[in-house]
């Protein structure tokens, strides 16, 4: 089941800002309360729920949050890593975990469109060659472009060799939470269509 037809189906729309906008005010209801109305605990997958309120809704709050908190798994995970630490390729590779947790099934190609075919100047019908099926899925290559259109550069190598397999960690520890919270919701549709 797609998160849309999930987060859709209890009308979640993240944390209501407007009363702090316009002039001052708490917001209506924080992420916790608005996922306790229709049954769900917060605690289940906290990570899992940001993801998904980033992923469906865009909400900035919400991915100001996931950003710390990826931050904080990435410190864990490169806590034993030995040699020079940079401020940058840490701000890009959360950048890149969050992007591959937001699009698990890949970003769409910008050269089809995410048709997966393009027309020759013949105007026959070809496989587009950047991408499978209109996505450009994730591996090595991909979240090296990623890391590197931002501010941060490197060398493949090194990408290779000190950067890719912490992300290569945090980007299942992420997939792990949004699944979590995919469950959790299902449980709920689930439990309510039985009833």
């Amino acid at each position: 089941m797609k998160p849309e037809t999930l987060l859709a189906k209890f009308d979640l729309k993240g944390i209501n800002y407007e009363q702090t906008q316009t002039g001052g005010g708490k917001g209506l209801f924080t992420l916790e309360e608005q996922l306790a109305m229709v049954g769900i605990e917060w605690k289940q997958s906290p990570v899992g729920f940001l993801i998904l309120f980033v992923e469906i809704h865009s909400c900035p709050y919400s991915r100001h949050s996931l950003e710390v908190a990826v931050t904080e798994q990435l410190n864990k995970i490169a806590a034993n890593q030995r040699g020079q630490r940079s401020p940058a390729a840490f701000d890009a590779m959360v950048h890149v975990a969050i992007e591959e947790s937001i699009t698990p099934s890949g970003r769409v190609c910008p050269t089809c469109n995410g048709s997966g075919l393009y027309k020759t100047p013949r105007r026959q019908t070809r496989n587009c060659i950047h991408c499978q099926d209109g996505r450009i899925i994730w591996n090595t290559e991909s979240r090296f472009a990623v890391m590197c259109s931002g501010g941060f550069a490197c060398s493949y190598d090194v990408f290779k060799r000190r950067y890719h397999p912490v992300l290569e960690q945090v980007a299942k520890w992420l997939a792990g939470q949004r699944n979590a919270a995919m469950l959790a919701l299902m449980e709920r549709i689930e439990k309510e269509e039985a009833a």
